[in-house]
Formats: structure tokens, C-alpha cells, sequence
């Protein structure tokens, strides 16, 4: 619910997580803004999710990043969730190592 994502969420994430207030996170990523936005694989949205990812560690969040909203393309299956679950732990390892 920012009104530029791209540009805020570390700030939001930074102020959270330096007064333990995230929880879980739901790890999705979109194009748009507040109240006119679609979601979108985690790779190709408005959101770096890398930095993203970067910005939990610095704060120490050591809970769930879970994918969410993962867009479903025809035929797929579950194609999308493991794309977007696989994705996720790529950048958890990455950030670990």
C-alpha cells in the first residue's frame, strides 16, 4: 500500500524490522502503486526483491519470506508457486552466503 513500492519499501522494512514488528512476510512483488497495481512473478516487478531480501537480513529477520498472489499462466500447474518458492530461496542462500 505505498504509493511508489519500488522506491519505499526498504525504508518501511528498515523501520519495522529495527523495532521487531515483522512478523512473516508475504513475498510478493507488483507493477503499479497503491490502489492501481497487479501482481507479478517475484523477477519482474517494480520491486528490487534482492534488495528487498538484503534489507530483512540487515535488520535481522529471521522468519518466513512465503511466496503470495503468484500469477497463474494457462496450463501451468503448480509451475508458478515452485518458479516463485525456488526464486525466493535462491535469494535467502544468496544473502547467507
Amino acid at each position: 500500500m505505498l504509493a511508489r513500492p519500488g522506491e519505499e519499501i526498504d525504508d518501511v522494512t528498515r523501520w519495522l524490522g529495527t523495532r521487531a514488528k515483522i512478523v512473516n512476510v508475504h513475498f510478493r512483488n507488483i507493477r503499479g502503486r497503491r490502489d492501481d497495481f497487479r501482481e507479478v512473478y517475484p523477477d519482474v516487478g517494480d520491486v528490487d526483491m534482492w534488495r528487498v531480501v538484503r534489507t530483512y537480513r540487515e535488520v535481522g529477520y529471521d522468519g518466513m519470506l512465503m511466496y503470495d498472489h503468484i500469477p497463474a499462466a494457462p496450463g501451468d500447474g503448480e509451475a508458478g508457486r515452485a518458479f516463485a518458492y525456488g526464486y525466493i530461496r535462491a535469494l535467502i542462500q544468496a544473502a547467507e552466503s
